[in-house]
């Protein structure tokens, strides 16, 4: 259900709508608990020192993206030095450090980036001049000129209707690429990397909704036509051979795919960002607090490439030379998107493996803190402890986790969607109540009155398990142990 951002009142949902995926795409969920982490490298520029290394957990991965410190690394160079905020709606830009890279001249140039979503409206006034063109391809004469097998593929392909026309008919694709590249200019939006340019590759439909097969035809497109870095605000309840295939095909080649977490409050991203165990970099979504959104899913127990990033109530642009402000995992990664994009402005030359180190070994959750810790600074992990405890046991044929203390599932179809909540446009700084963009699908409220958290004696395991009474001996304990090893 979505929830109006500014009168925070529910509204309704038709599901019925809902695009399935056709059963040919579809194939049964793979096991990715027992994969190991297969991205990280040894790899140090000549000339860096080195920097504190984060640590994974199972809620927010490695934390908050950093730009001030990846995109120096990615070069041989120090964390650099603080600059003043931007402040106002470049909340989202101050926090994960990306001032502080274009101080140092890198803003995305020559980096292109594929938003593979619901289209972009090239003409917006923040986007056009950032705009990526086929130069190989003359437009409407009808043919082929690049023998690509894309008649006047100008601007990029819709996979959706299978023409050129990658016009965004529902807002999503635009408000993305706008965090990504919205234009320095004084005005609307400024993206992470602004002098990057946008790839449009239309693959879901006026509802937000689209096949596997359609998606994985745009990363192959994508790539093949010279995009390093993919956007995928989007996901799905169940995995894909044809989708990972061509996820892992743009490793090869070494573009580098950003994949969002998923809005579910669930202990492990959907699909496809599930599979940065092995390749890409999933998402989740902070708040303004840089603290983890309700909706957000976790980063699960299984360690992968999974960093943070603004993801509520996020400003960016909307068709039709207009801005809104929305919430979900799929604002968060093109906040990461274009973080990879400055990487790869400032060095060309680094390997999809060496950019996922550098984003997760920079990322929030840093291993070296020399404050000591007080008693009320203690934070202890209650996931981990129930996952550790309880993880061999099920509940209606699926496995307790920590998220089923802290959230409740929505049920979820087999389709893909974009993973955003619902926003307020706003035009000329002034809200508007008129135009509300609602998606037909995978909307969650931020508060759910219902979850398990305010009621974790409901649980039935068959045991008779109090577990408040439970948390609450483990905190004491753990407390005891703490002061006895002068924590």
């Amino acid at each position: 259900m979505p929830t109006n951002q500014t009168e925070q009142n529910p509204l309704s949902i038709d599901r019925q709508n809902s695009a399935y995926i056709s059963s040919s795409d579809i194939f049964n969920t793979e096991n990715n608990h027992t994969s190991t982490l297969g991205f990280r490298s040894s790899y140090t520029p000549d000339n860096a020192t080195a920097t504190a290394t984060s640590t994974y957990n199972s809620t927010n991965g490695y934390g908050l993206v950093n730009a001030g410190a990846a995109v120096p690394q990615a070069v041989g160079q120090n964390p650099y030095s603080d600059v003043a905020n931007l402040g106002g709606n470049n909340w989202g830009l101050d926090m994960i450090n990306a001032p502080e890279v274009w101080a140092n001249g890198h803003t995305g140039q020559g980096v292109i980036v594929a938003v593979i979503d619901t289209g972009v409206d090239t003409n917006h006034e923040d986007l056009r001049n950032n705009i990526w063109t086929n130069s190989k391809e003359i437009a409407g004469n009808g043919i082929d000129d690049d023998g690509n097998g894309y008649v006047d593929d100008t601007n990029g392909w819709n996979f959706n209707d299978n023409n050129n026309n990658t016009l965004d008919n529902n807002g999503h694709g635009t408000h993305v690429s706008g965090i990504i590249a919205g234009g320095n200019n004084g005005f609307g939006v400024t993206g992470v990397a602004y002098n990057s340019q946008i790839m449009a590759v239309k693959v879901l439909d006026e509802s937000g909704s689209g096949s596997y097969s359609a998606i994985a035809n745009g990363i192959y497109y994508a790539v093949d036509n010279g995009a390093k870095v993919i956007n995928l605000s989007l996901g799905g309840d169940s995995s894909s051979r044809t989708l990972k295939s061509a996820i892992e095909y743009a490793s090869s080649k070494g573009a580098i795919v950003v994949m969002a977490a998923g809005n579910d409050g669930e202990s492990a991203p959907d699909y496809p960002a599930r599979y940065a165990n092995q390749t890409g970099i999933a998402v989740g979504a902070v708040d303004a607090n840089k603290n983890l959104t309700d909706f957000s899913n976790r980063s699960g127990n299984t360690t992968m490439a999974y960093v943070t990033a603004p993801g509520q109530s996020v400003y960016s642009s909307v068709p039709n030379n207009q801005y809104a402000n929305y919430s979900g995992t799929s604002m968060a990664t093109p906040y990461v998107a274009g973080v990879v994009a400055l990487m790869l402005s400032a060095n060309p030359n680094l390997t999809e493996a060496q950019v996922r180190d550098i984003i997760t070994s920079t990322a929030g959750n840093t291993s070296n803190e020399t404050t000591p810790k007080t008693d009320s600074d203690f934070n202890f992990d209650f996931g981990s402890v129930v996952d550790d405890l309880f993880g061999g046991l099920s509940l209606n044929n699926k496995s307790i986790s920590a998220s089923s203390f802290n959230s409740q599932s929505l049920q979820k179809s087999n389709t893909f969607t974009t993973s955003s909540n619902t926003a307020s446009v706003l035009s000329n700084n002034q809200t508007s109540t008129a135009y509300q963009m609602e998606f037909s699908h995978k909307y969650y409220q931020d508060s759910l009155p219902n979850s398990l958290a305010n009621s974790p004696t409901d649980i039935d395991l068959g045991n008779n398990i109090d577990f408040t009474e439970f948390m609450n001996i483990i905190v004491t304990r753990l407390r005891e142990y703490q002061k006895l090893l002068g924590g």
